[in-house]
């Protein structure tokens, strides 16, 4: 019970802090973040459509790494919840 507490208090910050950091940039002026803000705005003005695009040249011209990074990811996770587990008695 104590466990399962831990990670959702952790889960609730870690999100909490990735959404005031997502609200700092695109609201306040700070300098270090001013390149980040005319990207985005780039990105956003000069293809609406711009995740469309990105998922059609993957799948176009990448198929053999989007394959290999899925598979990748899924032999890290299936590590990790090896190493993670719990040893019975």
């Amino acid at each position: 019970m104590g466990r399962d507490l831990v990670k959702a208090i952790g889960m609730a910050v870690s999100v909490l802090a990735l959404v005031l950091l997502g609200r700092l940039v695109l609201t306040h002026d700070v300098i270090v973040f001013e390149y980040l803000r005319t990207r985005v705005q780039f990105v956003l003005s000069a293809a609406p459509d711009i995740g469309q695009q990105a998922s059609g040249f993957l799948w176009t011209y990448r198929v053999l790494d989007v394959f290999a990074g899925a598979f990748l990811v899924f032999v890290a996770a299936a590590c990790c919840i090896a190493m993670l587990r719990e040893e019975r008695a």
